[in-house]
Order: structure tokens, then C-alpha cells, then sequence
């Protein structure tokens, strides 16, 4: 028997990935533009919220361009926030802003509760 519809997207790893339908309303005029610049709604939403879950755009003000990738996490300089806060490679203490950040003394690095 013939499969039937799409085939189905496959990972890095030959799994299929799982989709299920979410409904978004915007604005028809915006529903025209699309179709006009001939742009795939699923496409779009998918890739906007692929780089939302990987901290490459900023979840408040959604732009690119201010975000940095630092020693102890994700920060938007245009919204002054950190979007993500990593872990210390020592004693897996997440950093936090102003209290416990990253530290480096030689060539060994840590936070400040490791190292301080």
C-alpha cells in the first residue's frame, strides 16, 4: 500500500519527528503578506520558536542582534536581560547575576562559591 500525505521529517538520528497542528491568530493583513511573499506559515513559526528554545533570539523583545553567548550564560544587551545562566563546570552551581558568576584564577574557571 502506497503511504499517503507528506512524507514524515526525520532528525539527526533517522527518528521522526512528532508534529501536531497549533493555531495562531494574527491579523489577516498579516496573513496576506505571507501568502504575497509566498513564505510557509509552518516554516516560519517553526524556525521562530527552533531559535527561541536555542537563546538565539530574546524571548522579550525577539530580536537577534543583542544577544551574546558569555562564559556564564545568554544575555540581550538591547533588553538588559539574561535569557539563559549556565552551569559552573566545578560544582554545577548555576550562575546568578550580581551574586555568583564566573571566575577564572590561572587556567583554572568556576563561579565564585567554587573558586571564591
Amino acid at each position: 500500500m502506497a503511504e499517503v500525505g507528506r512524507p514524515s521529517e526525520i532528525d539527526g538520528n533517522g527518528n521522526v519527528i512528532e508534529k501536531k497542528v497549533v493555531n495562531v491568530n494574527i491579523p489577516v493583513k498579516l496573513i496576506k503578506f505571507l501568502k504575497e511573499k509566498n513564505i510557509n506559515r509552518s516554516q516560519l513559526f517553526t524556525e521562530s520558536v527552533r531559535k527561541l528554545y536555542n537563546n538565539e533570539i530574546c524571548p522579550k523583545c525577539y530580536g537577534a542582534d543583542g544577544i551574546s553567548k558569555g562564559a556564564c550564560g545568554v544575555q540581550c544587551y538591547d533588553c538588559d536581560i539574561w535569557i539563559k545562566m549556565f552551569r559552573c563546570e566545578n560544582c554545577e552551581t548555576q550562575y546568578q547575576p550580581h551574586y555568583n558568576m564566573f571566575v577564572q584564577k590561572g587556567d583554572i574557571h568556576g563561579c565564585q562559591d567554587c573558586l571564591g
